[in-house]
């Protein structure tokens, strides 16, 4: 029997009703003056840094910040064009990304956390941890190839496809949380299944606040997969989790050797029944995967 997602999306509680009041909102200015705004869980406990992926935000993560709250102080940053933090002015890459998060460390005084990162915020996350103290880290399902640059897109002059996933994102920005959950229907993975309201709400609300100028720069950016010599820079303990590639094409193995080959003390889990959004699609298993992988370190 076919599913129909408007009607188990559309009494999903807006965000504000969804994150736990006793959570901190704080930001830091990094050097050039950019606002890098982020939630934190609190408490005396390890530091756990968790960074989302392209036009997401740090509450992306809010499921998995819940499960994890008890035992660590989670801390969730917006990268700068995304969420509440600075919108992109003349420039934007990996790098900026990196020195960003090593900043926010530096700042908050951060002693060796466990950095943990989504697509983006992976690629970011093994950069990070490649450069700085960090307990372990957490890669979900990097970016294996830049897909944005094998498309060849041209941002100033888009095709009609890619034209009308931008007016849909620019048409979030104006709409009520009512019309969002049901516009952000159509930003989901064909087959995924329904998200939880956790992960619906935050997604749709990441999608609304992000900056549409940093489609001008993905296309240009280098992937940590591509850069053995940084790999190599991670000393840490490292866990390597992938899904079912969504791009035709992808070989999953040949790509993830390229890891094996470089690591010094990594490990890797697939996740063959899910797709992109692993904490999303498969909460449970990545949880236990997850915490596990945590404690043992």
């Amino acid at each position: 029997m076919q599913v129909d997602k408007t009607e188990i999306v559309k009494d999903y509680r807006p965000m504000a009703e969804l994150v736990p009041v006793h959570w901190q909102n704080g930001a830091i200015e990094v050097t050039d003056g950019a606002r890098i705004h982020y939630t934190r869980t609190g408490g005396a406990k390890p530091v756990v840094l968790l960074l989302h992926g392209l036009q997401g935000n740090g509450l992306m993560w809010l499921r998995t910040a819940r499960a994890l709250a008890a035992t660590y102080d989670v801390i969730m940053p917006d990268f700068r064009g995304h969420g509440q933090s600075s919108r992109v002015t003349t420039n934007w890459s990996a790098q900026m990304l990196v020195e960003d998060m090593i900043e926010l460390i530096h700042t908050l005084g951060l002693d060796q956390p466990y950095v943990v990162g989504h697509s983006l915020g992976a690629d970011i996350a093994g950069r990070v941890a490649a450069v700085v103290p960090v307990r372990a880290v957490v890669l979900v399902d990097p970016a294996l190839r830049n897909v944005a640059a094998a498309l060849a897109i041209d941002p100033d002059n888009p095709p009609p496809w890619m034209l009308a996933f931008m007016e849909m994102l620019q048409a979030l920005k104006e709409q009520t949380h009512e019309q969002r959950l049901q516009t952000g229907l159509r930003l989901i993975p064909p087959g995924a299944p329904v998200w939880d309201e956790e992960d619906y709400v935050s997604f749709v609300e990441a999608e609304a606040q992000f900056d549409l100028k940093l489609h001008r720069y993905t296309s240009s950016m280098d992937y940590l997969c591509e850069m053995p010599e940084v790999i190599a820079h991670i000393t840490c303990p490292l866990l390597l989790l992938t899904a079912h590639p969504g791009m035709p094409g992808l070989d999953i193995d040949e790509l993830v050797a390229v890891w094996q080959q470089h690591w010094q003390n990594g490990q890797h889990i697939h996740f063959p029944d899910s797709g992109h959004f692993i904490a999303a699609e498969q909460f449970d298993r990545f949880i236990d995967v997850l915490t596990r992988f945590l404690s043992e370190h």
